[in-house]
C-alpha cells in the first residue's frame, strides 16, 4: 500500500514539475521574443507594439508566483541552514516540520486573501490599461501560485515525515 502511495506521489510530482516548468519555459520565450520583436519594431520601422511591455510585465507576474513553487520542489529558495546542521536527525526533523507546518499556515492565508482579492477585481470588471484584457487574469497569478506553493508544502512535509533522508534541509529535488 505505502509503495503504491510512493509511486503514485512519484509521478504526480513529474506531471506537476513537467506542467510548471514548461509553463515558465514558455512564458520567458514568449516575454523574451515580444520585447525583442517589439525593439525591433521601435528602432527599425518606428512603430513599437504598444501592449508588449504591459504583456511581458504581467507573464514576468506568473513567472515569480509559479517559479516559487519550482524552487521549494528544488530547495532553491534562500535559507539560513546553521541551526539544521547542527541539530542532531531528530533535531532536524522536528524542526523541518515546525517550518514547514509554519509555511502551510502563511501559505493558507496568502490563498484565501489572494483569492478573495482577485474575485473582487474580477467582479469590478477592471482591465488591463493598454491591452484591456481582464486584470483578474494577473491577479489570478497570487491564488495559483500559492495554491502550488501550498502543494509543494505539503509534499516536502510528507517527505520530512517519512524517512526521506536530509529532506528537513533542502527541497524535494534538492538532494537528488
Amino acid at each position: 500500500m505505502a509503495q503504491g502511495f510512493w509511486r503514485l506521489f512519484a509521478r504526480a510530482d513529474a506531471a506537476l514539475g513537467y506542467a510548471e516548468t514548461a509553463f515558465i519555459g514558455a512564458a520567458i520565450a514568449a516575454a523574451s521574443l515580444v520585447l525583442f520583436v517589439n525593439v525591433v519594431l521601435r528602432y527599425v520601422l518606428l512603430a513599437p507594439i504598444s501592449w508588449a511591455e504591459e504583456i511581458s510585465i504581467y507573464l514576468v507576474i506568473w513567472i515569480v508566483f509559479v517559479g516559487g513553487s519550482v524552487l521549494i520542489r528544488t530547495g532553491g529558495h534562500i535559507t539560513v541552514d546553521l541551526l539544521p546542521r547542527a541539530l542532531p536527525p531528530l533535531g532536524q526533523r522536528l524542526l523541518g516540520v515546525l517550518v514547514l507546518a509554519l509555511a502551510l499556515c502563511f501559505f493558507a492565508v496568502f490563498i484565501y486573501y489572494s483569492g478573495a482579492h482577485t474575485l473582487r477585481v474580477y467582479s469590478s470588471g477592471q482591465l488591463t490599461p493598454v491591452m484591456l484584457a481582464p486584470m483578474w487574469l494577473t491577479y489570478l497569478a497570487m491564488p495559483v501560485g500559492g495554491t502550488l506553493m501550498f502543494l509543494r508544502t505539503v509534499q516536502l512535509l510528507l517527505r520530512v515525515m517519512s524517512d526521506t533522508p536530509d529532506a528537513a534541509i533542502g527541497g524535494v529535488d534538492a538532494h537528488y
